[in-house]
């Protein structure tokens, strides 16, 4: 089977959610049999020096790959331009994909990259099945202030005609599922549901004893979105933490990081090796978000045998309860104080337990096997052909 994945970038040409899914999708597939050509992009120079090298992106052992470089367009200026640019960026993908010349039989599309091939599908040109993956819809979910509101209210139609137009749209579980097909208004029958995943290099042995202290940690970059401003609200209120330790991991900017002995940033880090070394020495994710699709952070903490207290967003449910840690309603202060009150009071055994239960579930999102049932879901779509 031939599949074109096009992709608004690779990890780690480009950082991001979509794009670190894009490079484990490209190193997984070819491994299921799939023959896969990845068309995809950068940005800043040295970024698409590298990324035309494919410097440090990791090879399938089997399987056929090729990787097709397209040039991003010029950044608009004024409000709205993320979505022209995003139109221009997929028409050059289109012009990259008639060039390229060869037959596929699925077009794999991340967020807005499909749209110019949707056009030209339903203007004539002929195409195999175009199924996009928009991830966590967060336009269709609660935004945490005016500003975001307002990017919301921008984005949703382009997104709800994208999804309804597509042949098939992938979808997680949940709340995901809910927006596609409540709010968007899609048939069962078009909607690929497929999970997220963590690469099985991650899974642990087991997990680590809890000790005395008990080590939090939030992992991700400063987005408002991501709850952050309701966590240090938290974390101010407890002026003299005992028993417990805070840990950041991820570009927070220095104004809006705390000034307390008890919690500790450690910037950006891009090795592995070192951020899973800061995962072993955790005992609880802490990932307050007021939206989220499946966040491959949660994954990476389960598989590092980490508890989690998260809120009830995007598809978290599915991999977030009560056996592994603490699902919050929404994004409140004081449930969320509470909660990390909670988890630093518990008994070591009980934290023990919960951080087994992550381990034990995690094993059932590596990638190796979602890789192998998104090939299969694709396979039997494709087969059927396009629904009416």
């Amino acid at each position: 089977m031939r599949i074109a994945l096009i992709t608004n970038g690779l990890h780690p040409y480009v950082m991001g959610g979509m794009q670190r899914h894009s490079t484990m999708l490209s190193q997984h597939l070819p491994a299921s049999g799939v023959q896969l050509v990845v068309f995809h992009t950068a940005h800043s120079e040295d970024a698409i020096a590298q990324a035309k090298a494919l410097v440090g992106l990791p090879q399938p052992s089997n399987g056929t790959i090729e990787h097709v470089f397209v040039e991003y367009p010029k950044c608009g200026r004024l409000p709205g331009h993320y979505i022209g640019d995003n139109h221009r960026y997929s028409q050059r993908m289109l012009d990259a994909y008639r060039e390229h010349g060869e037959h596929f039989d699925f077009i794999y599309a991340q967020g807005l990259t499909g749209r110019a091939f949707i056009e030209a599908k339903q203007n004539g040109m002929v195409l195999p099945p175009i199924g996009v993956n928009c991830h966590g819809y967060e336009m269709f979910q609660r935004a945490a202030n005016l500003k975001e509101k307002l990017q919301h209210w921008m984005l949703r139609p382009t997104f709800r005609k994208l999804t309804l137009e597509a042949d098939f749209a992938f979808s997680f579980s949940g709340k995901i599922r809910d927006i596609v097909e409540r709010q968007i208004g899609l048939t069962a029958a078009k909607i690929i549901q497929v999970p997220n995943a963590v690469d099985a290099s991650w899974l642990r042995p087991a997990a680590s004893v809890t000790t005395s202290k008990r080590r939090f940690v939030f992992l991700g970059r400063y987005e408002r979105r991501k709850g952050i401003e309701e966590l240090n609200i938290v974390l101010r209120s407890m002026v003299e933490a005992v028993g417990f330790e805070f840990h950041f991991i991820g570009p927070i900017p220095s104004e809006k990081q705390l000034e307390a002995s008890w919690v500790h940033y450690h910037g950006s880090i891009s090795e592995s090796s070192t951020l899973i070394a800061l995962l072993d020495d955790s005992d609880v994710l802490v990932c307050p978000s007021h939206a989220e699709g499946m966040p491959t952070v949660i994954l990476e903490a389960m598989a590092r045998g980490l508890a989690v207290i998260a809120t009830d967003v995007g598809a978290t449910s599915e991999i977030v309860d009560a056996s592994n840690g603490l699902l919050l309603p929404t994004v409140n202060i004081d449930s969320l104080r509470a909660a990390i009150v909670t988890m630093a009071a518990l008994k070591p055994a009980e934290l023990n337990r919960m951080k087994c239960a992550s381990l034990t579930r995690v094993k059932n999102y590596t990638w190796e096997r979602v890789s192998q049932n998104t090939h299969r879901l694709i396979k039997e779509v494709s087969d059927v052909g396009s629904p009416s």
